[in-house]
Parts: structure tokens; sequence; C-alpha cells
């Protein structure tokens, strides 16, 4: 079993696009959410904009890593998620990252994990925090 933690987002409709993501999760068949950190609210980094509601679940799966980040970006895209794939700094509906896989300190399918941005953001660090093992 893959436990991971997922960084959730928001700057659009924040309430109800992480509310609508987050029922989707647990609708999922291959992602079972045990637990899930308080809302911390902040400004955008990076970018203009609304702020921005974050928050931590911490999850399980029997799927791969690959497998289960398709399952989050197909719940951000019914969540009217759109990239620009010239700037990643741009307001959103729900944003799924997975910023730690089974606590392997790797990269994983391109992605570094933990996330090193856990130690630089506050609104990372503090609802990870929250919830970690």
């Amino acid at each position: 079993m893959n436990k991971f933690y997922v960084l959730v987002g928001s700057n659009i409709k924040p309430q109800i696009n992480i509310e609508k993501g987050i029922d989707l999760i647990h609708k999922s068949k291959i992602i079972e959410i045990e637990s899930m950190s308080k809302e911390y609210h902040s400004d955008p980094v990076g970018m203009d904009g609304n702020s921005f509601i974050n928050m931590v679940l911490k999850c399980k799966t029997k799927s791969s890593f690959r497998e289960t980040l398709s399952e989050l970006k197909k719940i951000e895209l019914h969540c009217g998620r759109t990239r620009d794939p010239n700037n990643k700094f741009t307001p959103r509906t729900l944003d799924l990252d997975i910023i730690d896989w089974n606590s392997e300190e790797a990269i994983i399918e391109g992605y570094q994990m933990p996330d090193p941005d856990i130690k630089k953001h506050d609104f990372i660090k503090i609802p990870y925090s929250e919830i970690k093992d």
C-alpha cells in the first residue's frame, strides 16, 4: 500500500472547488483519504489574484505514482482547472499536488519527493506538519 500526501489549493471559488475536489477523491476507486489538515489561508505566491485556501490530505492507494497522479489531474480538470504551459503562476480552481510519496527521498516520474517547496512555504509546511506521521 502506498501512503502519500496531497497539497490541495484553490483561489477561484476555493470553498466550492476544494469541497468538490475532496468529494471526487472520496468517490475515486483508487485513492482513500485517511485524514485532512485544517484549511490554511494565504496570499498568492508569484502571481496576482485572490487569496488561496490550502490544505493537505493524507492518503493511501494500491496504485502506482503515475496512476495516482493521473487520477488527481482528472479531478482537477473535472473541477475546471486549466493550465498555461507558459506560466505556472496563474489563478486556479483546484490544484492537487502529490508532495510526499511513501516518505521516499527520490525523483519519481520527474517529481522530487518530498517536494522541496514544503520547507519554503508555510502554506505547505503548516498543514503538512499537522498531519504528517
